[in-house]
């Protein structure tokens, strides 16, 4: 049974996780998520519902359990903080290698364009592209693993 002071705040959390989506979900989904990140060990908190909702957008046929969702997040979190507010391309591609992330020349180029950029390894970049680029590389590495570990 939840409490009457849960509600409120539950409401509010689905909204900005629909916000965050720009659509509304059904009662089953929300529970489904709500459960997912509770297994994640996660808080349910508006930072946490972006993240998933961020992932989601990006990657709606990955499949992950709670523990390698939470992994990510520990990746992401550890590769944005070993970031620059202001990193050169070649600078970039090395912090890639450093996090064993070796993804060929022609996806780098396809996730700078993703973020709105063009890529160049003299190029400065700002934390902000540089932070799409890298939740990018994360998830790259994640599934190539994933496949490599299957193979």
């Amino acid at each position: 049974m939840v409490c009457t002071l849960q509600k409120p705040v539950d409401r509010q959390l689905r909204e900005i996780y629909e916000a965050y989506l720009g659509d509304r979900i059904g009662d089953t989904t929300w529970r489904s998520l709500k459960k997912f990140l509770l297994e994640s060990e996660l808080e349910l908190t508006a930072n946490n519902l972006h993240e998933y909702a961020t992932l989601r957008k990006s990657y709606p046929k990955l499949s992950l359990t709670p523990l390698e969702f939470r992994a990510i997040l520990a990746a992401v979190d550890n590769a944005r903080n070993s970031v620059p507010n202001f990193i050169i391309g070649e600078e970039f591609i090395r912090l890639l290698i450093n996090q064993d992330i070796r993804p060929d020349i022609s996806t780098i180029y396809r996730w700078f364009q993703q973020a709105g950029s063009r890529y160049s390894k003299s190029k400065n970049y700002p934390s902000e592209v540089i932070f799409v680029v890298i939740y990018r590389a994360v998830i790259w590495k994640f599934i190539n693993t994933r496949r490599n570990k299957n193979v």
